[in-house]
C-alpha cells in the first residue's frame, strides 16, 4: 500500500514540474524573429508547426498592411489540449491567488471548444471585439450567410462571445490504402467498420484521456448508437414518451461502449498523441485509426504522388459525427490586447478563412503548403472561391443531415467517459486483447461464440447510470491544493476497483471461449 500511494505522489511530482518548466522550454522554438519587430503576440496553441508558420507569414504581414508596425508572434505549445489545460490552470491559479491579472500570454488559439468554455465559465477569456466591429460576420446580426450560433448541434461561439470559432472539424477514420487491400476488406466508412474481428492487432488509437480529439471521437460514436436507439425503439405497454427516451438513451450508452470495446481490442496499441495515429497508419504500422479531419487530410496532402492519389485516406464517421468548431480566444489580463484581438479579427477576414483549405500558390492561399481544414464562414464557399480550394467537394453546410450532435445527452459525462474507457480499453488491454482474440479463434464462419461475447460485453459496470455516480466522484478528484491540483486517492481507488472487476469479465471471457470452467465467484 505504502509503495502504491509512494508511486502515485511520485507521478504527481513529476506532472507538476512538467507544468512548471514547460512554459520555460517552449519559448525556444518559433517559427520568426524577434528582431526588428515593434510588438509581440504570444499565443498559446496545439497547432503543428505547418499551421504555426502559416499564419504567421499571414498575420505579420496583414498587421504591419494594416498599421505599419512589424510583430513578433511567440507561439507556445507545451503538448496537447491536455497538458495546456494543465499548464493554464496552474499559471492562472497562482497568479489568481497572488492577485496578479493574467499569465502573460495574448491568445488562445485552436484545440476544441471544451476547454474553451472550461475558461470561459472561469472569466479567463474576455468578450471579443469582433462581434461588435464585424456584425455582418454573424448571422445573429441578420448577416444571410453569417456564422451562425450553432450548427449540428454544436456551438461556435461562447454564450458571452469569449470565444469564437474560425474552422470546422469532423471525427473520421484514416485507412492504409494497401493495408486494406492486403487484408481483403471493403475501405472502413463507419464507426462500426473498426469493430470488425478482420481487423484485429491492425487498429491504431489514442488515449482519450491524454487526446481531447479522440475524446470527442469516442463520444460523437456513443451519441450516433444513442440517436439510433431513439429513431427505432418502440415504446413498452404504459410506458411514456420521456420513459422511453431515457430507455434509449440508457441502450444506447451501452451499445456505444460495446463497439468501444471491440475497437478497442483491435487497436495495436494506444499512443498519447493523436498526430501519431495518422503517421503510423500511413508507415503500414497499423492499417485504420481514429482521427480528426485536420491530422487525416494533412499525411492525406504530405503524402501525395504526382498523379493526386495517397496511400493515406481520411473519411468521416458516416452518420457518425457532427461538425464542431477550433477555436479562438484572448486571454483576460493579455498583455498586447489590440494586437491580440487584431489576430481574432485577421482569422475571420478572407484572407485568414482562405489559408485553411485554399491551394498552395493561389490569391488567398498558404506559401508553403496546404492546411486541409475547412473555413467557419458560409459565404466562403461560393463557387469563386471553391475553384481555390484543396477539397471543393466539402461542403459542410450542405452535407450534414445525418448528424446533429445533443450536448444535453453526454456533454456533463465527457470527463467520465474518458476515464471510463481508460478502464475498460487501457488499463485492461491485455485482457480486453487476449479475451477478444479467444472469442475471434472460436468463432464458426464468421459468428461469434454466444456466451463468450455476452460475458465479454457485459459493460453494466459503465451504465448511463453509473456513469453519472462516477461523475460525481470525479468532481471531488480534483482538488487546489495552493496552485496545484492532483488527484484524490479515493476517485484512484474506485477507477482501480472497477479495472480489476472489468479484467475478471475478460478473463471469464476468454475462458468461456476455449470451454474452460469458470469459477464460481465469477459468475
Amino acid at each position: 500500500m505504502i509503495k502504491k500511494y509512494l508511486s502515485k505522489e511520485l507521478s504527481v511530482i513529476l506532472a507538476l514540474i512538467i507544468v512548471a518548466v514547460a512554459p520555460l522550454i517552449l519559448q525556444k522554438s518559433n517559427p520568426n524573429t524577434a528582431s526588428g519587430s515593434e510588438k509581440r503576440l504570444v499565443i498559446m496553441t496545439p497547432h503543428n508547426e505547418t499551421i504555426k508558420r502559416e499564419f504567421t507569414e499571414a498575420f505579420t504581414e496583414y498587421w504591419e498592411n494594416k498599421t505599419g508596425e512589424k510583430v513578433y508572434v511567440d507561439w507556445r505549445s507545451p503538448g496537447g489540449t491536455s497538458e495546456i489545460r494543465m499548464v493554464l490552470e496552474s499559471d492562472f491559479s497562482v497568479n489568481e491567488k497572488n492577485g496578479k491579472e493574467g499569465i502573460g500570454v495574448d491568445v488562445f488559439f485552436g484545440g476544441g471548444d471544451y476547454i474553451f468554455k472550461k475558461l470561459a465559465e472561469k472569466k479567463r477569456l474576455v468578450p471579443l471585439k469582433v462581434f461588435d466591429q464585424h456584425k455582418a460576420w454573424f448571422k445573429e446580426s441578420g448577416a444571410k450567410d453569417g456564422i451562425r450560433k450553432t450548427f449540428t448541434g454544436e456551438q461556435c461561439y461562447g454564450d458571452e462571445k469569449r470565444w469564437v470559432g474560425v474552422c470546422l472539424s469532423q471525427f473520421g477514420i484514416c485507412y492504409n490504402v494497401d493495408g486494406i487491400k492486403a487484408l481483403g476488406v471493403a475501405p472502413p466508412t463507419s464507426w462500426d467498420d473498426l469493430g470488425d474481428p478482420k481487423y484485429y492487432g491492425l487498429v491504431a488509437l489514442a488515449d482519450p484521456t491524454k487526446s481531447g480529439s479522440v475524446a470527442r471521437a469516442f463520444e460523437m460514436l456513443i451519441q450516433q448508437k444513442i440517436h439510433a436507439e431513439i429513431a427505432t425503439l418502440r415504446s413498452r405497454p404504459g410506458e411514456t414518451r420521456k420513459q422511453l427516451r431515457v430507455r434509449a438513451i440508457r441502450n444506447g450508452w451501452a451499445k456505444g461502449l460495446q463497439l468501444i470495446q471491440r475497437i478497442s481490442a483491435n487497436a495495436r496499441y494506444f499512443t498519447d498523441s493523436a498526430s501519431k495515429i495518422p503517421h503510423d497508419v500511413s508507415q503500414g504500422d497499423a492499417v485504420a485509426g481514429m482521427c480528426v479531419d485536420f491530422y487525416g487530410r494533412t499525411y492525406n496532402e504530405a503524402l501525395k504522388k504526382p498523379d493526386g492519389t495517397s496511400r493515406l485516406q481520411w473519411v468521416p464517421a458516416k452518420g457518425g459525427t457532427s461538425t464542431s468548431v477550433d477555436p479562438v480566444a484572448v486571454f483576460r489580463g493579455a498583455p498586447s490586447p489590440e494586437l491580440a484581438h487584431g489576430f481574432v479579427e485577421f482569422l475571420l477576414t478572407e484572407k485568414g478563412q482562405m489559408l485553411w483549405n485554399a491551394k498552395v500558390g493561389t490569391k488567398n492561399g498558404p506559401k508553403h503548403r496546404a492546411l486541409r481544414r475547412l473555413p467557419i464562414r458560409p459565404d466562403l464557399y461560393t463557387p469563386q472561391h471553391l475553384a481555390d480550394y484543396s477539397d471543393p467537394a466539402e461542403l459542410p453546410y450542405q452535407n450534414h443531415a445525418d448528424f446533429t450532435y445533443e450536448p444535453a445527452i453526454t456533454g456533463e459525462l465527457f470527463e467520465a467517459m474518458r476515464e471510463q474507457i481508460k478502464v475498460m480499453c487501457i488499463d485492461t488491454h491485455d485482457e480486453l486483447s487476449d479475451a477478444w482474440g479467444a472469442i475471434i479463434a472460436h468463432s464458426n464462419n464468421g459468428i461469434l461464440p454466444r456466451r463468450p461475447l455476452e460475458r465479454f460485453n457485459d459493460v453494466k459496470l459503465f451504465s448511463y447510470t453509473n456513469t453519472y455516480q462516477l461523475k460525481r466522484v470525479l468532481d471531488k478528484r480534483r482538488i487546489e491544493d495552493n496552485e496545484k491540483m492532483h488527484r484524490n486517492l479515493w476517485a484512484d481507488e474506485k477507477l482501480n476497483r472497477l479495472a480489476a472487476i472489468i479484467r475478471r469479465y475478460y478473463s471469464d471471457a476468454k475462458k468461456l471461449a476455449n470451454k474452460e470452467p469458470i469459477p464460481k465467484a465469477s459468475q
